[in-house]
């Protein structure tokens, strides 16, 4: 089930009215976990065994840490190992089984080695992280082991972020299934709002793109016109698509009392690749710093420059590794580490003045986009790791008059859906802060506003309409 079917939108009301009537906060909970469980089983009722495998390791985990704090470091391996062998297992096994037949053959040797065909449980990867965040962070003794196993388990599961995040932490989000819940109209109709912007940008925007980006990378040799013109087609679609589910997960969490952490934070204005992790998937940005990173550069004011290079390619390949079974995974965590590397190279040589130059800024993040971000895109996006060299090397003006067309046409269906995006920007920082919240224009207004969105999500839904592609994750 995805926030975007109607069986949601009818599952959705039904929790909303009967969670808001449950007299106990406890009781309310029961409920999130129930109806997280008819979300997440929907179509594969066994993904269960492993959500709960994985949060029930961690519970009983936590709990044997502040038992027995001698045995502290054995249960944190267990955990790791226990989590990251379930995880690499659905998401790897197949992948590596592959490799080593294919490597096997280039030698002449011809391994009789076949794969398992190995489902991926929807959203694996996103629980895994979060269930493992609570061990660790009982660990390192900045939380408390909990002892409700309900609410705990509300916590892991809560269906607004359990398939694609954001990856919160037990000591935000704990606390906030542990405390009573007070119904707020406000709150109500403000992750009302939001849920039906990410609703539009799936429908209209994402959806109304893939197609498009599809064709484009399903050609064998795409002229360099339509190729790059489909990366950043590709770009603006999975900005939108994954940004979209954030805005359906937090709108809906808010309306059931719940503030889930920021995921995106105009990550179109980066001035770097640092800063630009900084905007994008937030959430997991900051858990691959926390537990990944820092751990690897090691304490000490001044680092050696080796280590920190080799903390920034091994953190960049994790991410990369953690989106999927793929040589385009891995290449696109390598890009951006190699373009870490220049920046943290680069930048103490910047004159100053430099720096403070009127339009330094949108020079800074126009050179990011076209050199960082468009080919990160289509990296991230074609399958066939083969080809991306050669991807790489062509130049955007390749094609003949028929391609050069199916460019401006692409690109005029790009500028076309980016349009509401820019709008909604220009709107929320420039304009919304000025304008006070309550008035006689306030009320119609907004209602307006969502009715065009709903509007259009009828014009442009589809009954092919894709999964969020960090499903797939």
């Amino acid at each position: 089930m995805t926030f975007v079917q109607l069986e949601f939108v009818g599952l959705f009301l039904a929790t909303f009215v009967a969670y808001w009537l449950l007299p106990s906060r406890r009781a309310q909970n029961g409920l999130l976990v129930l109806v997280s469980a008819v979300f997440y089983g929907w179509i594969h009722p066994w993904f269960l065994v492993l959500l709960y495998g994985s949060a029930t390791l961690d519970y009983w985990v936590a709990r044997g840490i502040a038992a027995a704090p001698w045995h502290r470091r054995k249960l944190l391996a267990l955990s790791v190992a226990g989590n990251l062998g379930v995880l690499g297992f659905f998401k790897y096994f197949d992948f590596f089984v592959t490799n080593v037949a294919d490597g096997l053959a280039l030698v002449g040797l011809q391994p009789n080695l076949s794969t398992l065909g190995l489902i991926l449980p929807v959203g694996i990867s996103f629980y895994t992280f979060q269930t493992l965040s609570y061990s660790i962070d009982v660990y390192r003794g900045v939380l408390r082991p909990r002892r409700d196993f309900v609410d705990y388990l509300a916590f892991v599961s809560f269906f607004s972020q359990l398939v694609a995040g954001p990856i919160e932490r037990a000591a935000r989000l704990l606390p906030q299934m542990e405390q009573p819940r007070r119904f707020e109209l406000a709150a109500v109709l403000d992750g009302l709002g939001l849920a039906l912007w990410g609703g539009f940008k799936k429908i209209v925007i994402a959806d109304t793109l893939a197609p498009w980006v599809d064709k484009v990378f399903m050609l064998s040799d795409p002229p360099g016109a339509v190729l790059w013109v489909g990366a950043l087609a590709f770009g603006l679609q999975l900005y939108a698509d994954f940004s979209a589910y954030t805005d359906i997960a937090r709108g809906t969490a808010r309306m059931l009392g719940f503030e889930l952490v920021r995921n995106f934070k105009e990550p179109f204005l980066a001035t770097s690749t640092p800063d630009f992790w900084r905007r994008w998937h937030m959430s997991l940005s900051f858990w691959i710093r926390d537990y990944i990173l820092v751990p690897l550069l090691g304490p000490g004011p001044v680092l050696p420059p080796v280590r920190v290079a080799a903390a920034v390619v091994t953190t960049f390949l994790l991410i990369g590794l953690w989106h999927g079974a793929g040589w385009n995974y891995l290449l696109f965590g390598a890009w951006h580490a190699v373009w870490v590397l220049v920046y943290l190279a680069v930048t103490p040589r910047v004159p100053g003045w430099a720096r403070s130059l009127p339009g330094a800024t949108a020079v800074a993040v126009a050179v990011h986009t076209l050199l960082v971000q468009v080919p990160g895109s289509l990296i991230f996006r074609e399958s066939r790791a083969s080809a991306i060299p050669g991807h790489l090397t062509t130049p955007p003006w390749e094609g003949d008059a028929v391609a050069l067309t199916t460019a401006v046409e692409i690109g005029s269906v790009v500028f076309a859906l980016s349009l509401p995006l820019v709008v909604a920007w220009a709107w929320g920082r420039f304009v919304a802060p000025r304008l006070p919240r309550v008035g006689v224009w306030a009320w119609p207004a907004r209602t307006a506003v969502w009715g065009a969105w709903v509007l259009a999500m009828v014009v442009f839904y589809r009954e092919t309409s894709t999964d969020f592609i960090y499903f797939q994750f």
